[in-house]
């Protein structure tokens, strides 16, 4: 199992009825989130394991992270509107609530694990690394909290600068 994070809409990871009852109870809960349309950015799969790795390197690296630890792979978004806490939104006909962490806030802390864990966060030094674990083969299992974190902060930089949700989607 794998997943990509997505920059872009609901309607963009969800299918359509599910779409738009999310996008509802979304504009119910932020009334300040704005809704824009812009052509949706998917990142390379990563190995789904590669997100609670992720979570454990953010830990031992820096003191906080509330918005990386707080939340799990699955039916997640982050909003491009600065919060502190995760929240969690029921949505009905779904089981499980929707979990939505603050896009600048994610940022900041990717920005603060990268500089205690000496990581990139240039487009251009990202998408060499990204590159790098892409071609060659010895290492598609290896590293996968910083295969996770790249393709993690490349899509939340596309969802800041197009003003739109970055999703995790499990493929």
């Amino acid at each position: 199992m794998s997943i990509v994070f997505v920059a872009g809409s609901a309607a963009d990871v969800f299918a359509p009825d599910l779409a738009q009852a999310i996008d509802a109870e979304l504009r119910e809960r932020f009334p300040a989130l704005g809704f824009v349309e812009a052509e949706a950015y998917r990142s390379d799969p990563v190995e789904a394991i590669g997100w609670s790795k992720l979570q454990e390197s953010v830990m031992r690296a820096i003191p906080s992270a509330p918005q990386i630890s707080g939340i799990d792979a699955y039916q997640s978004v982050y909003l491009p509107l600065p919060f502190a806490n995760v929240e969690h939104i029921l949505i009905p006909t779904v089981a499980d609530p929707l979990e939505a962490g603050s896009l600048p806030v994610l940022l900041d802390e990717l920005r603060l694990f990268a500089t205690s864990a000496a990581l990139p966060t240039d487009d251009v030094e990202l998408l060499q690394l990204a590159a790098k674990y892409l071609e060659d083969d010895a290492l598609f299992d290896a590293d996968l909290d910083v295969q996770t974190y790249v393709q993690l902060f490349l899509t939340a930089k596309q969802a800041a600068a197009h003003g739109v949700p970055l999703w995790i989607a499990v493929e």
